[in-house]
């Protein structure tokens, strides 16, 4: 798991850019999940990089096992609430297949953390299926 997260970190982090000298406006969150679903498409680790200065003010990126394996790059993701008990960000898959070579043409990924303990929901739909995945966990910024 060590070497998923460094590899994820310096993933992230902006062309140039070494993870002993990461900007102080770059923020990042980790989380760990279970995967309470067993179909693979729940990650057991998340991370989300903030740039909050330069070109790319405001941008959120999210990596994880899934996205290593499919795309293997970070993928941006989007706050689709903001309120006082907690934050939702958004992000999607599209044309993917699981082991099984089940298909669905977008998979899409809400991950609830809350602002007060951390806690964690991640909700995954598949277009196509009638089954919501689900895995929970806790989220926090090193």
């Amino acid at each position: 798991m060590r070497q998923l997260i460094t590899a994820a970190v310096i993933a992230a982090l902006p062309l140039g850019v070494q993870a002993q000298d990461a900007q102080p406006d770059l923020r990042v969150m980790m989380c760990q999940l279970i995967d309470e679903s067993g179909t693979g498409w729940v990650p057991d680790f998340l991370m989300f990089t903030r740039q909050n200065a330069g070109p790319h003010a405001g941008r959120i990126e999210v990596y994880d096992p899934v996205l290593q394996k499919l795309v293997r790059h970070p993928i941006k993701a989007v706050v689709t609430v903001d309120d006082a008990r907690g934050r939702t960000y958004g992000w999607a898959l599209g044309r993917v297949r699981n082991n099984s070579g089940q298909r669905t043409e977008r998979l899409d990924y809400r991950l609830r953390v809350s602002k007060s303990d951390g806690t964690a929901e991640l909700l995954v739909t598949a277009q196509g299926y009638q089954n919501t995945m689900r895995g929970v966990g806790e989220c926090a910024t090193p």
